[in-house]
């Protein structure tokens, strides 16, 4: 059912930067699938859409939640949240104001 969508015209030229229709983009995706032969051209899709969602989805639990996990040794999206934390992709840890700075004391 999602090859049969039309998805030659995307939302967003309809009803632009409102269009949150996430069916459509599945069907996009389903239909590029569908049309590559090229094997790495599919997983590369893929992991990018994995990568999308496991971002997007660390990235929506509070702090408290990931810290509770890593009491408990953690799961994947706690240790994806690090990673971004570190990386400093986290909004939680954004330094919008000044300059970040750090001090490095050699004795």
């Amino acid at each position: 059912m999602l090859l049969n969508v039309n998805t030659v015209v995307p939302p967003i030229t309809v009803k632009g930067d409102r269009s949150k229709f996430v069916l459509f983009d599945a069907c996009r995706l389903a239909s590029q699938l569908q049309n590559s032969s090229d094997k790495g051209v599919n997983w590369k899709l893929v992991s990018d859409v994995w990568i999308e969602m496991l971002t997007y989805t660390a990235s929506r639990c509070s702090a408290h939640d990931h810290a509770r996990q890593l009491g408990q040794g953690g799961e994947l999206l706690t240790h994806v949240w690090l990673l971004m934390a570190h990386f400093g992709l986290t909004e939680q840890f954004q330094i919008s104001r000044g300059h970040a700075r750090a001090r490095l004391s050699v004795r």
